[in-house]
């Protein structure tokens, strides 16, 4: 199975996962028959990050990982239901591979979906999100594996720093699964970093449901915790996942600090989910348009070239056209570099699901192609005033026919038509900006 490369932007929160899983497996064909485990994940950052680990819980117990679930003896499938599509896609795959002889479902679904998951494979045992003492009982392992990141012989490292949020939004079916929010130690933290960055890759992304929640349920915060992360000798780049706006207010002061660091790549994922303060009042998210725009502007002022991508939710019950008009209105002013858009999708148990209004589905459709049109346009631009840089960039992936995915400083993807020794960084002149992504060429190494 191929290992689906991932996007520019960190999957977010409010969008179904890729048709096909990120294989996070290995096949060693000399493992005895009765010790093979198969590994399969969807949805988010945090959840890739929880397979992986999912993955060390195995192997430190004697499994070994392959990729074909009918070779295997277990199967672990960490599910996402944070979308309708999503779900039935979930409830597939848990059909599928309940023909192997054990499975345990894990992830949202084993928590939020449950009863539903349980019908699809009345056989199967379901783990908590994050649930290791429970997935090292059924798996025979006596105690947990050590802080790890899963690097290994991956293009990048996943470190999870907490589970569950602060928030209340009316819409979400994650906060559900997952509960409040639960922050490790920053010790446990920095060690995974920093044995991800001596393991090979060089890029590691912090992760979790509002990483600038981190620390406030522990008395510490994601400031201190970047700040002891970046203190490591080694040569890498820490990626900081997803923030909500109404957490991010309270980092205000902090959030050019955090950017500053050498070691953080220059790139906020700030959801606002909508440009509309009726919307956002309904969706119950914390804050007003304002104070995202004001966030965007502080950070900007600290670090002008930082990359911001942000979320909307179309078609939210309401939703008008002036709702509309502000959405398109918001990406022109404000110029994000990337925009991740997602009709609305009811979810069960959610305050949202009960709402009256409904869009009608072919408007958000229209709405939706708005939005991606004006923020590809926007994208566009902004990508092409990189043309005729030389920027320091990081080799992180294999690319198609020959070619090296490398990310700036800024994580501006760029394509290289060369192939590259990965993990190094090189000096690269921008020929092109497209709406995805930069094109370079070598021009030595950083």
């Amino acid at each position: 199975m191929l290992l689906d490369l991932p996007a520019p932007s960190p999957v977010p929160v409010h969008s179904s996962p890729t048709k096909n899983p990120q294989s996070l497996h290995i096949r060693d064909a000399d493992a005895p028959p009765a010790m093979r485990a198969y590994v399969e994940a969807y949805g988010c950052t945090l959840n890739f990050g929880e397979a992986r680990e999912l993955e060390d819980v195995l192997t430190s117990a004697g499994w070994t990982l392959v990729e074909d679930p009918d070779q295997c003896d277990l199967a672990v499938l960490v599910t996402c239901i944070v979308i309708d599509k999503t779900e039935r896609a979930m409830l597939k795959r848990i059909k599928r591979l309940s023909s192997a002889p054990q499975l345990i479902v894990t992830g949202c679904m084993a928590t939020a979906g449950r009863e539903r998951a349980q019908a699809a494979a009345p056989k199967a045992a379901f783990v908590a999100p994050g649930d290791y003492d429970t997935l090292t009982r059924l798996t025979g392992q006596r105690k947990l594996p050590s802080a790890a990141a899963g690097s290994d012989k991956r293009s990048y490292s996943i470190v999870p720093i907490s589970t569950g949020c602060r928030g209340s939004c009316s819409y979400c079916i994650t906060r559900l699964a997952r509960g409040g929010l639960k922050s490790r130690t920053p010790e446990r933290i920095v060690h995974a970093v920093w044995k991800a960055a001596a393991s090979g890759p060089r890029e590691i992304q912090l992760t979790a449901q509002d990483t600038a929640a981190y620390g406030s349920d522990i008395g510490t915060d994601l400031a201190s915790l970047v700040r002891s992360a970046c203190a490591s000798p080694l040569d890498f780049r820490l990626r900081v996942g997803m923030m909500n706006p109404s957490s991010a207010i309270g980092l205000r002061e902090d959030l050019g600090k955090i950017y500053r660091e050498p070691k953080v790549f220059k790139f906020l994922h700030l959801p606002v989910q909508s440009a509309s303060d009726a919307i956002l009042a309904d969706m119950q998210r914390g804050y007003c348009v304002q104070d995202f725009v004001r966030l965007v502007s502080g950070i900007r002022e600290a670090v002008p070239l930082i990359t911001l991508s942000t979320d909307l939710i179309v078609g939210y019950p309401g939703e008008t056209a002036d709702d509309h008009r502000m959405n398109m209105e918001l990406i022109a002013g404000v110029q994000p570099d990337i925009v991740n858009v997602t009709r609305f999708s009811p979810r069960p148990g959610t305050p949202a699901a009960d709402a009256g209004c409904p869009v009608v589905g072919r408007v958000a459709k229209d709405r939706s192609r708005e939005l991606a049109s004006q923020r590809f346009a926007v994208a566009a631009g902004k990508n092409r005033r990189w043309v005729g840089k030389i920027v320091n960039a990081l080799a992180t992936e294999e690319g198609k026919k020959g070619s090296t995915i490398l990310r700036t400083d800024e994580y501006k993807q760029v394509v290289v038509a060369e192939e590259l020794p990965l993990h190094k960084f090189y000096a690269i002149e921008i020929l092109e900006g497209t709406s995805t992504h930069l094109i370079g060429r070598r021009v030595g190494s950083a």
